[in-house]
């Protein structure tokens, strides 16, 4: 009897173990087709990316800039702005003034792009006055403007506005880092049709004819990238310089009866030197000149009055 238990013991066990072999190559099997599908073809590497990245990355990572270039920019990036100001100084010099701006410019590391300048009649002197405008760095463009208040006997009147335009510089870079990669791409692409044994020289001048104008709107982008960089850069200060005498108001004095007479002496002054001085010339200069031009017309007349007499004289004595 114990016997039999033992065989129907070493029975079940058996039919256990073989159960268990079982079940673990079914799961083997079942789990076996994954690696099957992800076996790279043969000459490539296994550890490709998948499609959908493949297509992501294009031309060395210029498609991961193109998609970049529209993500939000990053808060520790500096904003991009243009600063232009604008002062007028009443000034006592305005030439020693032009002066010292000039200096003053050398020291800033800027420069005068544009001045006008002129002289204006202002009683019985000419006073130079005009505009400058004024390039310095964007940085020292408070600093310029205290400099240039210290100049002044007095301001008229200061702005100053900051204008950001950190999107619109954004924009610009995000364009052209994309024609950029679309010119490599297209650089690639021309060399691919011009190594092919069958070119076709009209596939050659597409090609051609889109990289040029790839190259077009590549240099009108850096043209207002640089524009930006330089408005950047560079603060604009409009300057108005005014003499201290023309800032001056006008004072109308009353009337005062000793200044009416000074000025009626005054006038009878100037006419009694200006009759003595036409009397001096008429004795002095036209008097004798009168002698001279009749003592001419007297020696050409007097022998034409003599021989008109004498021809007189003779005619009755010759009719008879």
């Amino acid at each position: 009897m114990s016997r039999r238990r033992f065989t129907i013991r070493h029975q079940a066990f058996g039919l256990l173990c073989t159960l268990i072999i079982v079940g673990m190559i079914a799961g083997g099997c079942a789990a076996a087709p994954a690696p099957a599908a992800q076996t790279a073809p043969a000459g490539e590497s296994a550890l490709a990316p998948p499609p959908a990245t493949e297509g992501f990355a294009l031309a060395g990572g210029a498609s991961d800039e193109a998609a970049l270039a529209g993500a939000p920019m990053s808060a520790a990036q500096p904003r991009q702005m243009i600063a232009r100001a604008s002062i007028t100084l009443v000034v006592e010099d305005t030439e020693r003034t032009v002066s010292t701006i000039n200096q003053l410019m050398a020291e800033m590391g800027g420069y005068v792009s544009n001045a006008n300048l002129y002289k204006s009649q202002y009683g019985e002197s000419e006073l130079l006055q005009g505009t400058m405008t004024l390039r310095v760095p964007a940085e020292r463009t408070d600093e310029t403007l205290a400099r240039l208040e210290a100049l002044a006997v007095s301001v008229r009147g200061k702005t100053l506005n900051r204008e950001d335009v950190t999107d619109q510089y954004t924009d610009l870079q995000a364009q052209l880092r994309n024609l950029q990669a679309t010119e490599n791409e297209l650089r690639e692409l021309l060399a691919e049709v011009r190594a092919k044994p069958n070119a076709r020289p009209e596939d050659i001048l597409t090609v051609h004819q889109h990289l040029t104008n790839i190259r077009g709107q590549i240099e009108q982008v850096q043209g207002r990238r640089n524009m930006f960089d330089n408005l950047i850069a560079l603060a604009t200060i409009d300057v108005t310089l005014t003499p201290d005498p023309i800032s001056r108001p006008l004072v109308i004095e009353g009337w005062r009866a000793g200044v009416v007479l000074r000025s009626a002496l005054s006038a009878l002054v100037d006419a009694l030197r200006g009759l003595a001085t036409a009397a001096i010339w008429l004795v002095v200069y036209l008097l004798p000149l009168a002698l001279i031009v009749a003592l001419g017309f007297g020696l050409i007349a007097w022998p034409l009055v003599w021989l008109v007499r004498r021809m007189v004289r003779r005619a009755p004595s010759g009719v008879a």
